[in-house]
């Protein structure tokens, strides 16, 4: 597999392991913790009408499983929720949802017989780029919004593996150190979704409303309200305009609820070079700041110019990214994240606590909206109207493998 194609892969794995503080575990006497991860993935191009638009269930199997709402593939809205039970890890629970939710009265939360995959996190260990031995890739990184592209880029460098172990030459970029904010989701969690329920979020849902949490060794009082902020956010708009060869500027509408934005966009040129870009003003960032990031280091990043603010509704890509030389202009894949924020809703203060009283459970809500566009997706897959049974199945399947090689050089 092509360096270009795993960058990429691990923009669609899930998970990122957490360890709550070790002075947090020594003085607090939490009971049970509840992730919830909310994300809502849109795909310009790619709309619920027609064969792309139903390729997430055609590709994916129509089927949901914890850790998709971290980098969703498809278009839709996306749901992982893990409950850490302390006094019983791994004991199964039930959440009573909200009607407004459209997925029944509850959701079954049940451990995982086995470790996540990918929950560890990617870009991890001796080889973050995935490449096979013996490969080797040449990357072109650029950066920033405009009209050109700033001094010193673009970065270039060269990455071959050889015993499992990436090797770097030229002048390499690092990537940005993300918060580890996602869980380790083992056999002490209670997941959902899990094999026993793996439906989709249908399209209106919302999770404004009551819930609670209920099961053996569970605190009675595990009940709490989600509010807008916490709910799914509404769908990134984005239009791209130009075309690789004269410059492309992207536009988006406004996201409710956004407290920043980040781009980044990558096409493969001629097999053996990879084209990197991203919408940073400080060149270190890459296609891992398309995540959950938490509020303190979105308002950090945000001031030091590393994403765009909420106010921002347009970024050019400077021509000479991925104009190219000859005429081999690459049409490249574009990533876009708008940050919801990090919310913790705690168990109430009980009227006369005193004062060696702490919360006996925590809930913590993340939420995104993202968008991916993938350049002649409409024109590579056949409309599904026209095919019938498993053979039109598999052909609208192999036209979208085939259209995601093409793209990124697998």
């Amino acid at each position: 597999m092509s360096t270009c194609f795993r960058i990429f892969v691990p923009a669609l794995a899930a998970g990122l392991a957490l360890a709550p503080p070790a002075a947090a575990q020594s003085t607090q006497a939490t009971q049970a913790e509840l992730y919830i991860d909310v994300a809502t993935h849109s795909a310009p191009g790619m709309p619920g009408m027609g064969a792309a638009g139903r390729l997430a269930g055609l590709v994916g199997g129509g089927q949901a499983s914890y850790g998709m709402a971290r980098h969703p593939a498809m278009p839709g809205k996306y749901l992982d929720v893990a409950l850490h039970n302390h006094r019983q890890p791994g004991t199964p629970a039930r959440q009573a949802i909200p009607g407004a939710a459209r997925m029944g009265a509850q959701l079954e939360l049940l451990p995982p017989t086995e470790r996540v995959a990918g929950s560890a996190g990617p870009g991890s260990g001796s080889n973050p780029y995935g490449q096979a031995d013996g490969g080797q890739m040449r990357i072109l990184y650029y950066w920033g919004c405009g009209s050109s592209v700033g001094p010193g880029q673009p970065l270039e460098f060269t990455v071959q593996v050889r015993d499992g172990v990436a090797h770097t030459s030229g002048n390499a970029m690092t990537p940005r150190q993300v918060p580890q904010g996602g869980i380790d989701a083992g056999p002490q969690y209670a997941l959902w979704p899990n094999p026993s329920d793996r439906k989709a979020v249908p399209a209106e849902a919302s999770l404004r409303g009551s819930h609670q949490v209920t099961g053996e060794a569970l605190p009675a009082a595990l009940q709490f309200e989600l509010q807008q902020a916490h709910d799914f956010m509404p769908a990134l708009q984005v239009e791209r305009k130009g075309s690789a060869a004269d410059g492309l500027t992207l536009e988006w509408q406004p996201v409710d609820g956004a407290r920043a934005y980040f781009l980044h966009a990558m096409g493969n040129r001629g097999g053996e070079t990879l084209v990197m870009w991203s919408s940073s003003e400080v060149g270190d960032a890459g296609p891992e700041l398309v995540d959950y990031l938490p509020n303190a280091r979105l308002d950090e990043w945000t001031r030091e110019r590393v994403l765009l603010d909420r106010d921002a509704r347009s970024c050019s890509i400077p021509r000479e990214v991925f104009a190219g030389e000859g005429g081999d202009a690459v049409a490249p894949m574009v990533q876009m994240v708008a940050y919801g924020g990090e919310s913790h809703i705690p168990q109430p203060r009980p009227a006369g606590a005193g004062n060696d009283w702490r919360p006996e459970w925590n809930v913590r809500v993340r939420n995104k909206s993202t968008a991916m566009l993938m350049p002649g997706m409409e024109a590579a897959v056949p409309d599904a109207a026209d095919v019938a049974g498993e053979t039109g199945r598999e052909t609208v399947k192999d036209a979208a493998r085939g259209l995601l090689r093409g793209i990124l050089g697998r």
